[in-house]
């Protein structure tokens, strides 16, 4: 089975000139006069020309940090001026593009983790007291000082005693 007859693929030249390549997963009814095509793995044609005057093709993700293969787009078909099936040879690369993305989804993914994870341990998540266990210990943890600019919105009322 190709990749064309498991995935339904096409190639959309848009009215602003770009050409992406998508997966379908759903042509949505006209609603409102607009079209809507549900796409995935949305790749944009992009052409390149080197200062010899060689050009080629390659392929980048339409959207910025819509890169995970599961990300769904809406694809509105007044920006469509045409549709087209690719050929073999553009849908090979194609899938090579969309594994490159997705390694690089994963990678920022992993980095992001790790960034968050950094601060969690070293940031002022790691600053924060343990939660009083008791009465005295709560209107004591209350009435801290912490240097912060938040307000108490207690006042002069024990906070203990509010129900």
């Amino acid at each position: 089975m190709s990749y064309r007859e498991e995935f339904e693929l096409r190639q959309f030249k848009l009215t602003s000139g770009e050409e992406i390549v998508a997966e379908i997963l759903q042509w949505n009814e006209e609603v409102h006069g607009s079209l809507e095509i549900v796409i995935r793995k949305a790749m944009r044609l992009k052409l390149v020309e080197t200062e010899e005057g060689i050009k080629y093709y390659s392929f980048r993700p339409w959207m910025v940090y819509q890169e995970h293969p599961e990300d769904i787009l809406i694809l509105n078909g007044n920006n469509v001026i045409g549709i087209a099936f690719p050929p073999d040879t553009l849908v090979l690369q194609y899938d090579t593009a969309v594994k490159e993305m997705t390694v690089m989804n994963e990678e920022r993914e992993q980095e992001f983790t790790q960034q968050l994870a950094d601060k969690v341990h070293k940031g002022r998540f790691a600053q924060r007291k343990p939660r009083a266990s008791n009465e005295d210990g709560l209107k004591e943890f209350l009435q801290q000082d912490s240097g912060s600019n938040v307000i108490s919105m207690f006042g002069d009322i024990d906070p203990t005693k509010i129900h």
